[in-house]
């Protein structure tokens, strides 16, 4: 099966793609640009990449309390699931692009932060 892995931001979108069995590995970054180019771009990437399942990390504040960012990304795996007709699941990122930041990792981070979002998918699936 395979899955991409999603960090959704306001300027980008970083994406990781898998196999169930793993690893993940950082794809690329999309540029937020508008709602009708990233869903052209996610449907044609989910169409050659032969995706099944795509794993959005969700923003939860370190509070547990609802956040505008929590919001808005709710909103956006609604968009996938309802205009792209394929299975979403989710999984809570607080602090991933931060956790790359703190290692040095500062170029491309939203790829990187996707690919510890997928890898927390597998790892949930796997046991």
């Amino acid at each position: 099966m395979r899955l991409l892995g999603i960090d959704y931001g306001d300027k980008n979108i970083g994406l990781a793609l898998a196999d169930i069995e793993g690893p993940a590995l950082p794809f690329k970054i999309l540029e937020n640009k508008d709602k009708k180019f990233v869903l052209e771009s996610l449907k044609d990437l989910i169409e050659s990449e032969n995706i099944e399942v795509v794993v959005v990390g969700l923003p939860h504040s370190l509070s547990g309390k609802e956040n505008e960012r929590l919001r808005v990304t709710r909103d956006f795996v609604s968009l996938l699931e309802n205009d792209l007709n394929i299975k979403v699941a989710t999984v809570d990122e607080q602090i991933t692009s931060k956790m790359y930041a703190k290692l040095g990792i500062t170029k491309e981070i939203d790829k990187h932060a996707a690919t510890a979002i997928l890898d927390t998918y597998i790892s949930l699936q796997n046991g």
